[in-house]
């Protein structure tokens, strides 16, 4: 069976008293690299980072034979079957158009998706273009306990859907709040949203290549009735909780290995831990192996996360114009080619510079 090769775009950070320990979102590109060594059909044998320290050590990591500060170079050298973009946010999409021109077959993306409306749209159409098999790396769809969460929730255990809840800390509705936003609407069975409203504080802080809120809420609606609410804040004071309400009881993951569900005939607690799909990282690996040899298209796979990304930028679209966005995203809103927390951080600042 083929052996599909692997570029790496964007290592991630060096760890110089341990660069094998894997933690936080600035060294993502070892989880991936991790995940591609554990699959006996996928060989890494290339890396690219602009960073020749963080390069070294992630070559070094995992006796990658070539390594790159261009990834358009890369691609020309290189020709891999599979990238992983594991890179600021802004970045991906031209990663993305350029990969898949050159021929690559499979992609792996790291969240939040795109920049903008407009990159969401654009991808989509490269996507459809080249044939590429492209994945947003919303692994937790692949997880046994999430999947088993679906199951409790859609099959009258708890009655029927009524609202998904959760709360972030000291991350915002993007970075990290997206995974949650795609985890409500696979709950939701990737049902259409009908609306979104969002709300947040925008006071001047960066990262990631952006503009970052200090506290933002998304509320939204899908075609059955049932809700979603995420809150994300530096003051939340339950950084664990994800809570699924049904009309007749609640399911409530307290981390990823393990379902509390209360009903009125008392409580149940059920432990994945250990599960043969307990790894995300190696599941989203292993999907895109089987989508890539002729497979059906994975959980990851953007014809259904597509929808996730569009939320995630359709709530911010909602903060900017301060109403209710219908979705799918309007005329106008598709037309946005930045960040759309942008205009809200400069009229913001406008607004400070005002004499008072």
């Amino acid at each position: 069976m083929k052996t599909y090769t692997v570029a790496m775009i964007g290592c991630g950070k060096a760890n110089e008293t341990n660069p094998g320990k894997v933690s936080g979102g600035f060294r993502i590109g070892y989880y991936h690299a991790k995940a591609y060594a554990a699959n006996p059909r996928t060989k890494l044998v290339a890396a690219v980072d602009i960073n020749k320290e963080n390069l070294a050590a992630f070559q070094k990591e995992f006796n990658v034979p070539r390594g790159f500060a261009d990834y358009r170079q890369m691609l020309k050298e290189v020709s891999p079957d599979v990238v992983s973009i594991c890179t600021f946010v802004g970045l991906h999409r031209e990663m993305i158009e350029v990969s898949a021109k050159a021929g690559v077959k499979g992609i792996l993306c790291e969240k939040p998706f795109v920049n903008s409306p407009a990159d969401l749209v654009a991808v989509k159409n490269i996507a459809e273009e080249t044939g590429v098999k492209l994945c947003i790396c919303h692994q937790r769809r692949t997880q046994a306990v999430f999947d088993r969460a679906r199951q409790i929730y859609n099959d009258g255990t708890v009655g029927a859907p009524v609202l998904c809840l959760a709360g972030i800390q000291d991350w915002d509705l993007s970075e990290w709040g997206s995974h949650w936003l795609d985890m409500f609407r696979f709950f939701h069975n990737d049902q259409p949203v009908q609306w979104v409203m969002g709300q947040a504080r925008v006071r001047g802080e960066r990262g990631f290549g952006h503009a970052m809120e200090q506290h933002a809420v998304a509320t939204f609606q899908f075609t059955d009735g049932s809700m979603g609410m995420l809150d994300g804040g530096h003051g939340f004071t339950k950084p664990d909780m994800l809570v699924l309400l049904g009309t007749q009881g609640t399911i409530r993951l307290p981390n990823e290995e393990k379902l509390v569900i209360d009903t009125a005939k008392g409580r149940v607690e059920e432990d994945l831990t250990g599960h043969s799909r307990g790894n995300g990282w190696q599941n989203m690996v292993d999907d895109l192996v089987a989508w890539l040899d002729g497979g059906d298209i994975p959980q990851l796979g953007l014809p259904r996360t597509y929808g996730s990304a569009e939320l995630n930028l359709a709530t911010y679209v909602s903060v900017a114009r301060g109403d209710r966005v219908d979705l799918p995203l309007d005329e106008e809103a598709l037309k946005l080619n930045e960040w759309p927390l942008e205009p809200v951080a400069r009229r913001n600042a406008a607004k400070a510079s005002l004499p008072k």
